[in-house]
């Protein structure tokens, strides 16, 4: 199947995320369900789809229809951590006008850093998030060789935007230096 940015959009704004991962991105079927209790509030997280141990939640808004606060969701992830190592959480709210994608970069020796992306189907396309998703398709050629690291990386490499970002101005320094060099020779030379 040919990956289409338009059914990706439509997948999104529609907050159908379970065909989204399974029909467009190439994830596999997880119907689990994880019952996490923070502060007193109780939220039933949604296994929407997995590939090789990467587990890809919903979560439904708290109190109010809202998405829970930033420091809920990471009281949220640290729970879903202990069944899940290795995840990814979409918080929702009721009136299905916000998504955030939260991923944690866990890196050994490092601190946990939260990784989100907010998505307001309303007020954008959401250009950014739909390249992320297409750097985590997974097609039929990929399954045999496939393993949970190698799909973690994956995420790891479209949700870790330090890394990109670090990657991009290292390179950047390097071709500004070749850059300078060559402007110091030339003029050296004429």
């Amino acid at each position: 199947m040919t990956l289409s940015v338009s059914r990706i959009q439509h997948y999104l704004k529609s907050f159908k995320l379970g065909k989204l991962f399974i029909e467009e991105l190439g994830w596999d079927r997880h119907s689990g369900k994880l019952l996490i209790e923070v502060d007193g509030t109780s939220y039933t997280l949604s296994a929407v789809a997995e590939k090789r141990g990467v587990q890809i939640f919903t979560c439904p808004p708290g109190a109010g229809g809202i998405i829970p606060s930033y420091a809920t969701r990471r009281k949220i992830e640290k729970q879903v951590t202990k069944s899940a190592y290795e995840h990814l959480i979409i918080f929702i709210d009721n009136a299905n006008s916000m998504q955030i994608w939260q991923w944690v970069s866990r890196q050994p020796g490092l601190r946990a850093a939260y990784r989100e992306h907010h998505y307001h189907p309303k007020y954008h396309g959401g250009e950014s998030l739909v390249q992320k998703l297409t750097s985590i398709t997974f097609s039929l050629n990929e399954e045999e060789g496939l393993t949970l690291t190698g799909v973690a990386f994956k995420l790891r490499d479209v949700f870790d935007r330090d890394k990109l970002t670090k990657k991009f101005y290292d390179y950047f320094k390097r071709q500004h230096t070749t850059f300078l060099d060559f402007i110091l020779m030339k003029s050296i030379i004429s």
